[in-house]
This record gives C-alpha cells, sequence and structure tokens, in this order.
C-alpha cells in the first residue's frame, strides 16, 4: 500500500470511529478499521486495561474467536500486549523470534486460552502493539498480527497505527463519557422509579441485578445481610461475609471500591464490592460476585458507583422509619417506669399493639454508656451508631419492645412468652447484648454496662424490674468494671449495699475483718483467704484444703489462729453471718 493510499485509509478510518458516540459501536469499529489502516494485517486485539483488578482484560478482536479470547487476562509487562502497556510506546516485533520471545512469559493458562482462539498454536509471524494514551494515561493495547511469512511490518507501519491509536483513544474517551452519562442516568432513574414507588431494598436490588446482568448483595453498616438479589446468594453472601468481609480492614470498605479474588462455593469468583455512603456516613456495602473469566462493564460500575445514594437513600429512610417508632415507644415506656399507678391511654397501647395479656411477661434492660476520656458530643455521635444497630435487632424480636432513651442511658422493655423461665429470659436477652457490645466495642469504641431486671407478670410492675436493672448498672460501674452485664439474680445481696454509704461499709468491714486482716500484712499469711474458703465450702476442712491445695492439718492450724484472733471458740450461727457480710461487704467495696 502507497503513502497515499495509507494515508486516505487512516482519514477514513478515523472518521468512521468518529461518526457514533456510542461506546460498543466504536470498539467495534475501532478494531475493524485497523485492519484497513495498517496493510498485510489480517488479526487484531483490542486489550483494556482494569485498574481495580490491574489486569488487561481482551475487549474485542478480527480473527480471534471471542468465545475464548474473552477470558484472557494479563498482567501489566505480561506478553507482547503487556510489555507495550508498562513502556506506554509502541513496538514492533519484526519476525517471528521476536513474537515467540514477546510470549514466553505468558501463562500455560493463558497460552491455552489463545491457541483455542486461533483454532491452533501458532505464533504471529510479526506483530505490532501500541498503547492508547487517555488524559496522560494508558487505557489499552491494540495489538495488529501478520501469520503470513511474505509480509513483515516495518516502523512506517509502527508510525501509522500510532497516529491512528491517537485517534481512537480520543473517540473512546468521548464514546466513554457519553456512554457513562447515559448509562448512569438509565440505572439512577429505573432505581429510583422503584425507591420512589415504595418497592423496598429487596426490589431495588432486585432491579439493579437486572440492569447489569450480574447477581446484587447488600449489606448494612454491621455486615448483616440485608437484601440479594436472589434467594439462592443468602449461602455465597454468608460465605463472602464470614472469609472475607470480617477479615479485611473494614476502613478500606468504607471509602473505595475494590474487586478481590474469591472462592465461593468451590467456585473462583471476582467480586467487585461498592461502598454505599452519603456524605460522611457508611451505611453499608454492595457487592458483585461475578464469575471467573469475566468482568462488570466499565460503564456498569461507573453506574453502580454513582447509584449507590439510591441504596442510601433507602436504607436511611427504612432506619428512620424504625427509629421513629421507637422514639414513640420511649414516651409509653418512659411513663409505665415512672407513674406506674396512672391508666395508661388505652388508645396509645392499641396503636402499638400493646395489650396486656396473662401469657406475657415484662423485662427491663438497662444500658449506660461510658467512655470518660469522650465529650459528651463525641460519645452521643458514637452513641447513635450504636442506637441504629438496636434498632435492627429489636424490630426482629417476634414481640414488642419498648425503648426510652435518655441521654447515655437506655432503657428497653421487652416483651416475653410467659412459659419462659427467667433464667432462660436472660440467656435470650444476653444473646442479644453480646452482639451488641462486642460491635459497640470494635466499630463505635465505646463501652457500656448493662443490667437485666426481673421479669414481672404487669404493666404496673415494671418499674421494680427498672429498678432492678438500674442497681446492676450501678453495681457493675462501683465494684465489677470488668464486666458488662450482670441480672438481678446474679447481683443477690449486694443490692442491699447500694443505698448504704461507702464508709459504713467500710467501717463494719473493719469491724469484723480487720484484726484478720493486719495480721496477715503482718506476718505475710493467708488466714483471710484460708476463712473466706472455708465458710464458701459450708465449713468443710477437707474440701478448703482441696481447693487451696493444702493439707488438711495446714487449714485447722490457720482457722485455730484466727479464732484466737477473734477471740472466739466456734463459728456460730451469728459470727457465722457477721462473717460472711463482712466479706460480701469486702467482695463489694473491691478495694
Amino acid at each position: 500500500m502507497d503513502n497515499e493510499k495509507k494515508l486516505m485509509s487512516l482519514i477514513n478510518s478515523v472518521n468512521v470511529l468518529n461518526s457514533t458516540r456510542d461506546l460498543p459501536e466504536v470498539l467495534e469499529q475501532l478494531i475493524q478499521e485497523v485492519l484497513n489502516v495498517v496493510g498485510g494485517a489480517n488479526k487484531s486485539v483490542l486489550f483494556l486495561y482494569d485498574d481495580r483488578a490491574d489486569i488487561l482484560y481482551a475487549k474485542t478482536a478480527v480473527g480471534f474467536d471471542m468465545t475464548y479470547m474473552k477470558e484472557i487476562r494479563l498482567k501489566p509487562g505480561e506478553g507482547m500486549s503487556g510489555k507495550t502497556f508498562l513502556d506506554e510506546k509502541g513496538r514492533i516485533f519484526s519476525a517471528l523470534e521476536d513474537t515467540v520471545e514477546g510470549m514466553a512469559d505468558i501463562s500455560d493458562n493463558i497460552r491455552n486460552i489463545y491457541s483455542h482462539s486461533l483454532g491452533r498454536m501458532e505464533y504471529p509471524v510479526s506483530a505490532i502493539c501500541v498503547p492508547l494514551i487517555s488524559d496522560g494515561k494508558c487505557i489499552g493495547v491494540l495489538t495488529v498480527d501478520v501469520y503470513e511469512d511474505d509480509v513483515q511490518f516495518e516502523q512506517e507501519d509502527l508510525r501509522l497505527l500510532e497516529t491512528f491509536a491517537n485517534q481512537a483513544s480520543i473517540a473512546i474517551e468521548n464514546a466513554t463519557l457519553f456512554s457513562q452519562n447515559e448509562r448512569n442516568k438509565r440505572i439512577h432513574e429505573e432505581l429510583s422509579k422503584v425507591s420512589l414507588a415504595k418497592g423496598g431494598l429487596a426490589d431495588i436490588t432486585s432491579t439493579l441485578s437486572k440492569l447489569i446482568d450480574e447477581p446484587v448483595i447488600v449489606y448494612n453498616e454491621m455486615m448483616d445481610i440485608i437484601a440479594t438479589s436472589e434467594k439462592e446468594l443468602y449461602s455465597i453472601s454468608l460465605e463472602l461475609k464470614e472469609e472475607t468481609i470480617q477479615g479485611a480492614e473494614r476502613p478500606v470498605f468504607e471509602t473505595e471500591t475494590l474487586s478481590e479474588q474469591v472462592s465461593l462455593a468451590g467456585e473462583e469468583r471476582l467480586v467487585y464490592f461498592f461502598p454505599i455512603a452519603a456524605d460522611t456516613r457508611f451505611f453499608g456495602l454492595l457487592a458483585v460476585p461475578i464469575m471467573n473469566g469475566t468482568d462488570v462493564d466499565p460503564l456498569d460500575q461507573f453506574a453502580v458507583e454513582q447509584a449507590v445514594t439510591v441504596f442510601a437513600m433507602e436504607i436511611d429512610r427504612q432506619e428512620r422509619l424504625v427509629e421513629e417508632h421507637f422514639n414513640y415507644s420511649g414516651s409509653i415506656l418512659e411513663r409505665i417506669i415512672h407513674h406506674p399507678y396512672e391508666d395508661l391511654s388505652s388508645l396509645n397501647l392499641t396503636e402499638m399493639n400493646f395489650p396486656e395479656h396473662d401469657y406475657h411477661n415484662y423485662c427491663i434492660a438497662q444500658l449506660y454508656f461510658r467512655d470518660p476520656l469522650l465529650s459528651f458530643e463525641k460519645m452521643t455521635e458514637k452513641k447513635q451508631k450504636i442506637m441504629r444497630m438496636f434498632y435492627r435487632e429489636f424490630s426482629r424480636l417476634p414481640y414488642r419492645t419498648l425503648v426510652y432513651d435518655r441521654n447515655l442511658e437506655v432503657n428497653v422493655m421487652f416483651t416475653v412468652p410467659g412459659y419462659l423461665s427467667e433464667t432462660a429470659v436472660y440467656e435470650k436477652l444476653g444473646r442479644i447484648f453480646n452482639k451488641i457490645m462486642s460491635y459497640s466495642s470494635s466499630y463505635a469504641g465505646i463501652s457500656g454496662s448493662i443490667g437485666l431486671g426481673r421479669t414481672v407478670t404487669k404493666l404496673n410492675e415494671v418499674h421494680y424490674s427498672y429498678y432492678d436493672a438500674k442497681r446492676c448498672v450501678e453495681f457493675l460501674q462501683s465494684t465489677y468494671q470488668e464486666r458488662y452485664i450482670m441480672n438481678y439474680r446474679q447481683l443477690g445481696p449486694y443490692r442491699l449495699f447500694l443505698k448504704m454509704e461507702r464508709d459504713e461499709l467500710r467501717n463494719y468491714r473493719s469491724e469484723i475483718l480487720l484484726p484478720v486482716i493486719e495480721h496477715d500484712e503482718k506476718y505475710g499469711s493467708e488466714l483471710l483467704n484460708t476463712l473466706k474458703m472455708y465458710l464458701d465450702t459450708n465449713q468443710n476442712m477437707a474440701e478448703s484444703g482441696r481447693r487451696l491445695f493444702l493439707h488438711v492439718n495446714t487449714i485447722k492450724y490457720r482457722l485455730a489462729t484466727v479464732y484466737k484472733i477473734l477471740d472466739i471458740k466456734s463459728l456460730s450461727g451469728k459470727k457465722n453471718f457477721e462473717l460472711q457480710l463482712a466479706f460480701r461487704i469486702n467482695d463489694y467495696l473491691n478495694e
């Protein structure tokens, strides 16, 4: 082909590229026209770069079977096209030995795919690779091959193809911008329609899945699964959460779109993670698991990134509805707690679907948030995260739950079946609060104390359960700060001490135990511990010795010393009670 014909061919090809703004059409015309620009070329392939996966993938080709070719994934620097991508400069592979050397580092899998796409295993006799540069970045590589011995590419062919590639990059950029806007607009419009129709998160998720022709999973900010485009996805969603999401650095998922190769249900999948965020708040995560060997179209990736605001708005809407319900319930619970003998409006209780039944019992839990190093404003901000989880967890319970939120104190009234024992109720509530406090510590960074009151059978008895729970919290804060949850039964006699002055309790402890304490301090003995164990084992010397790893004669000797110090002959009922009470006070004071 002479120079004039080559120039005319180039001009015609550029005109064809600029005749449309539809990206798939531009790419298809590009790969067809390149054969008109470079004389003798009979096969060509266009590789585009996926910056998230850091791979080059075959987008379209002439002379190759795309059924196979589309599965090729080249790392930057791999093969002729990968090397051209890294260099960002055109390359000529003039002879067969050059192409063999250029393809020497491709994997066996890629070599196998290449041979299937060609119909045989054969290296090009000659090849040219040129980068596609847009905004100073390489967005792909255009490769042309020749498999006939009488054709060999020259520098002039390289310059011509580079000129074509420059124009092709501009055409791709323009078409990409246009297609992004069109795709983004369509997806956003379709999702907004579903959202405005109050279709809910499930319908929005299903709609997005159909638009991008890929499965979609939605997690909330706690990484609970809240929607899947297909029911069959749930097991995969759970596996993805347990194997990948929970083990990753949380802030990474909250700030940027990621892709990761993951094994799910025994199959390799490429999973795209899109953060669902709006303003400064992270609402959750949108995951798109696709089969290995395929990709989410870059246009769809861009559109999904823009469309996550619809998911954020829907999650926020649902959370606000639940929050409003519990805020209203708070006014009811406040009256039940503080004005138990006033007649509650039957209208209010009916609206809350809260009739009093013989087969219902009630239990109050109180949670008090604490962190002395945080300001009130910062603590309130962190508390809001925990309250969202509160509302989500409580809204799932089969019976109505009332929440009275007051500054850093949260009171919850649980309605429980009357057939459940108090122990079973405490176990059930313990599991709920364990999950909440684990999240609170891990992601919100605050701790708290939880008290569980007794179960009662009437609404006008709920205030008793409230004061029980309050005493448990007070005890946890003053004594056992290493624990965060306690129920009324575990509090036992300690609840008697909560209303007493600590100095008065100290005085009683000293009056009863001080002589033994002073003896231990002076002689380094273990009389106090031995006496406590003896009382705890119902005055059984053998059992005390077994628990303390001491001979029974040592126990006898120590007890004789205690009797002498306290000036007693035996542990009578009254003296036994006084000592037991003093030890309980000592435990309570924890000093």
